[in-house]
């Protein structure tokens, strides 16, 4: 199948060319977010997805493990009292605080027997049992039973199949989560997940043709996407048990790893890449050593663990890195290599829909008259062909539109 063809069918959920998502102007940046506004939750579905459901009498530690078998960030609760009801995530997140504690526990010499009773009484835990077994003969239950006691414990946040992408991207904001059940409204089982990822996806492959707008051509930094200052990083002599309480209690899920004299960026530490080492029992290292555990499969080579873009390029240019790497957050580097900011999911699509498009949520969109029915998704290749000739493409015309700019500035 031809790269003519692919082009043509990713156009198959949009609008016609005289529908009210098209840009008004070529500074309209509302564009993107009237994109979700008009098409649902169910329109972003994977033709294929894989769904972890783990029922709430299971064990930690097994839980945990089938996190690391799964390679999934995050699974979903049921309630067999309930009868299999829907309502929890377990994710990484948790396995890092659990680890935390473990390792808390095992180091804290200083506490005296008063203390560390108060504390099991407090929690109903017996910690001393649980770093004895490393993640513990607890129930994912019991676990929540704590957190709920500490006011800890989340909802868990949910989206009908039928509202609007718009909907989910701003619920994603308002909860500060990356990742969210669609729902199905005529039975309140779930179809799949719905991510930072799937959003960003969907917004590249049918609205790429409103690439040309000029605010794509800028900076990141000139658009105030991504964060340019105060940025967290750690480096290769930092402690682990440093690192992971940074990403559990900063708001970040991953960390550059830098150079301590240049602060070149060398790899990336997220979440995830924790549960292997934790697992391992081996938290009392440093983030180098932790790093070679992460990459024992086999070396890998520099561009392949940092995702990264030129300070200098294009925003544009930034969000199809994020779709052709598939990652969570990229690095913005100067000349040498060194850190400037870092640009995550969250901060594109926040600044592409859910700024310009909060006040849409409460709007009925206009009905949809498709050119013709959604074909379902393309493959990684053909996904990847479609990316490499349309990123081509834009910074061909990016190239070009500069030159104009340039020769009417020198005509007059």
């Amino acid at each position: 199948m031809s790269k003519d063809h692919h082009l043509a069918s990713s156009k198959s959920t949009t609008l016609n060319e005289s529908d009210e998502f098209l840009p008004k102007n070529s500074e309209d940046k509302g564009s993107f977010a009237r994109l979700l506004w008009i098409n649902q939750c169910y329109e972003a579905m994977p033709s294929s997805s894989k769904m972890v459901v783990f029922d709430q009498e299971l064990l930690m530690h097994k839980a945990f493990n089938g996190l690391l078998a799964q390679s999934t960030r995050h699974v979903l609760l049921s309630d067999p009292e309930e009868g299999g009801l829907l309502d929890g995530i377990l994710s990484v997140t948790d396995f890092i605080k659990v680890m935390l504690k473990i390792y808390r526990e095992k180091t804290n010499k200083q506490k005296s027997g008063d203390e560390m009773e108060i504390e099991k009484k407090m929690s109903g835990l017996d910690l001393s049992q649980i770093a004895n077994e490393e993640i513990g003969n607890m129930t994912i239950r019991q676990y929540r039973e704590i957190l709920k006691k500490e006011g800890n414990l989340r909802p868990l946040i949910s989206i009908d199949s039928s509202q609007s992408l718009l909907d989910a991207a701003c619920i994603l904001a308002e909860h500060r989560v990356h990742r969210i059940p669609v729902i199905d409204p005529e039975d309140g089982s779930a179809l799949f997940i719905l991510t930072h990822k799937r959003i960003l996806k969907f917004l590249w492959l049918f609205g790429k043709h409103l690439a040309p707008l000029d605010y794509l051509h800028k900076t990141p930094k000139e658009l105030g996407i991504g964060t340019w200052s105060g940025i967290r990083v750690v480096f290769p002599d930092t402690q682990l048990v440093d690192c992971l309480d940074i990403l559990l209690n900063k708001g970040v899920s991953g960390l550059p790893v830098v150079e301590r004299e240049t602060f070149k960026v060398v790899d990336m530490y997220s979440r995830f890449d924790a549960v292997g080492i934790a697992l391992e029992n081996r938290l009392d290292i440093t983030v180098k050593e932790a790093l070679a555990f992460k990459n024992q499969a086999g070396p890998m080579k520099s561009d392949e663990r940092v995702v990264s873009v030129r300070d200098t390029e294009s925003f544009w240019k930034a969000v199809n890195v994020l779709v052709d790497h598939n990652v969570h957050r990229l690095c913005a580097v100067n000349e040498n290599g060194g850190i400037e900011g870092v640009i995550s999911l969250s901060d594109v699509i926040n600044f592409m829909v859910v700024q310009p498009g909060e006040h849409l949520r409460n709007i009925q969109p206009p009905k949809k008259h498709w050119a013709k029915q959604h074909t379902g998704d393309l493959n990684d290749k053909e996904l990847r062909d479609i990316l490499l000739n349309n990123a081509a493409t834009f910074e061909q015309e990016s190239s070009h539109s500069g030159e104009k700019i340039h020769h009417q500035h020198s005509m007059r």
